[in-house]
């Protein structure tokens, strides 16, 4: 049974750094004490609407709940100019100082930050960059694994080729954006399915460009496994095709310079940490986060069952029980 789902709060937007950032805020304004509010940050193709299951449920359970688009997805400000598509305005100190931001136009000194894919790599630098305003930290579906032992991009391609979409993105800058531009129905109709059941991680799952202009080739036609309704579905569409793709590829294309940027900062997280593993999730597999009590020593770690990579619309009661949960022991 699927937790109930409320009416995705109105935009309240805030400025930060020329730019015009998107919030969407739930609950009572002094709710119950996790050290202010939980702050929910997004990934990768999502926007702050990828919380809907969720947020309403802790909010009525008392907690403060505050989403925003990132720079560069759905109602936030998505700039496009310089180099790579405006790639400069991604990086994850831009992304830091963002959430910084998010807190300070709320009143918060400090909270807990909570991300899913991008969000989950975004938090992770947070709890460390801001450590003294993060009192805790979730991640969903993306653990922490320290500091990569060269070039993440150089890593992605030996191991997997120029169609990985970490390379794709970063050495063909615009090339992607234009691609799945050309139809986000469709985009999302093959990007957000459940994990077909017996599912192993395998070559090429990662192509994701070259899985598009297949699938679009091939007339983008229905695909089991979907888990939006229509409404929902048509959520994600709009922001897009409002914002464009550019923004969130520039997150990738940080990779080299996120990397450059943050080499010598101390690797561990030394807030309580609730970890989130999707027991069905092909791109971030629960067996990455095995032993990454090494880094987080005050680690609690689930794992979620008959849970895909999109782990709020599949199992939104698993993770608001996980979290409520959590949260008391704070």
């Amino acid at each position: 049974m699927k937790a109930a789902i409320m009416t995705f709060p109105k935009p309240y937007y805030i400025d930060h750094d020329g730019l015009k950032i998107a919030t969407y805020a739930a609950g009572p304004e002094q709710g119950l004490d996790c050290k202010g509010a939980i702050l929910l940050v997004h990934g990768w193709p999502e926007l702050a609407y990828s919380w809907k299951p969720i947020i309403g449920p802790l909010a009525k359970a008392g907690y403060r709940v505050i989403a925003y688009d990132l720079r560069g997805f759905g109602n936030s400000s998505a700039p496009d100019d310089g180099d790579a598509r405006g790639a400069h305005h991604y990086g994850i100190a831009q992304q830091v100082s963002d959430m910084e931001a998010v807190m300070d136009a709320y009143g918060l000194s400090e909270a807990v930050i909570c991300g899913h894919d991008w969000g989950g790599i975004i938090v992770w630098h947070a709890a460390r960059m801001i450590a003294p305003r993060v009192s805790g930290v979730i991640s969903i579906c993306t653990p922490h694994v320290g500091e990569a032992p060269a070039d993440p991009i150089a890593i992605f391609k030996k191991r997997h080729g120029d169609e990985h979409y970490f390379v794709h993105f970063t050495e063909r800058p615009g090339e992607a954006d234009d691609l799945f531009a050309r139809d986000p129905d469709a985009f999302f109709r093959l990007m957000f399915r459940t994990t077909p059941k017996g599912s192993k991680p395998k070559a090429g799952q990662a192509s994701i460009p070259q899985k598009f202009a297949q699938y679009l080739a091939a007339g983008a036609p229905q695909l089991k496994g979907k888990f939006l309704d229509a409404a929902d579905h048509q959520a994600y569409v709009d922001g897009y095709r409002k914002s464009g793709f550019h923004g969130g590829i520039g997150l990738y294309r940080n990779s080299t310079a996120n990397w450059e940027l943050t080499r010598g900062l101390n690797q561990t997280v030394h807030q309580p940490t609730l970890m989130l593993a999707a027991e069905d999730d092909m791109f971030l597999p629960p067996a990455l986060s095995d032993g990454m009590e090494k880094l987080v020593p005050n680690t609690t770690r689930h794992v979620i069952a008959d849970c895909g990579h999109w782990a709020m619309w599949e199992q939104p009661d698993a993770i608001v029980n996980h979290m409520k949960a959590w949260l008391k022991t704070l």
